[in-house]
């Protein structure tokens, strides 16, 4: 399992958020997504046998969005504090 944080430019209310956290958790092996508008950012936990960044970095853009993958988020897990994970 991997996690990774993007940065998201674009979002501009909870819509939005809600809109990238669904399609990135529809992403084959996603397992919690946690989109925060505050920080403008998506903290992700998948699957690198079966998601790749790519993947991840086109959900972003297919929401309309311009998304960066930020520094390594390794062993930083999602404290839920956005209100939108979503776990499996």
């Amino acid at each position: 399992m991997q996690t990774a944080r993007l940065t998201i430019t674009g979002m501009d209310h909870e819509g939005c958020a809600d809109l990238l956290n669904d399609l990135l958790q529809a992403v084959d092996g996603v397992e919690t997504v946690c989109v925060s508008l505050a920080r403008s950012d998506a903290t992700v936990q998948f699957d690198e046998s079966v998601a790749s960044h790519e993947r991840l970095l086109n959900a972003v853009q297919q929401a309309g969005f311009i998304g960066e993958m930020a520094q390594a988020a390794a062993g930083i897990p999602c404290t839920g504090a956005c209100g939108h994970c979503q776990r499996m």
